[in-house]
């Protein structure tokens, strides 16, 4: 069998197969693997899926850590700390949502993709 070197440098057969299989009808992946991405092999939408995901989970934490800031800001009366806390929030809740929207869309590819694999209409 033939190795190849993917994009990120990681060998993979040409034969391996996605290993994304935690769907919700116990199905898997059909699609050729090519990215590797914390030690597992996926498809180019499992991995780009995966990429949004993992910013969600950044953009909520940070989303979080502002919101204690700023309680602590508050106990010590430090109202311009407030401020500048509140802008952050208001540009970090953007790209939160511009995220969540990002991840909308790489699920409803993969629907649209699976459609088009099985003959049905969108």
């Amino acid at each position: 069998m033939d190795n190849k070197e993917t994009p990120s440098g990681w060998h993979a057969n040409e034969h391996s197969h996605c290993e994304m299989s935690n769907t919700l009808k116990g199905g898997y992946c059909e699609n050729l693997g090519t990215r590797k991405t914390m030690n597992v092999l996926l498809c180019e939408k499992h991995a780009n899926q995966f990429e949004v995901e993992e910013r969600v989970a950044c953009w909520e934490a940070i989303l979080l850590h502002i919101e204690l800031w700023s309680k602590a800001a508050r106990r010590r009366d430090r109202e311009d700390v407030v401020r500048l806390l509140q802008l952050e929030r208001a540009e970090v809740a953007a790209a939160l949502e511009r995220a969540h929207e990002d991840l909308k869309q790489a699920e409803n590819e993969g629907h649209q993709r699976r459609r088009e694999t099985y003959g049905f209409m969108s």
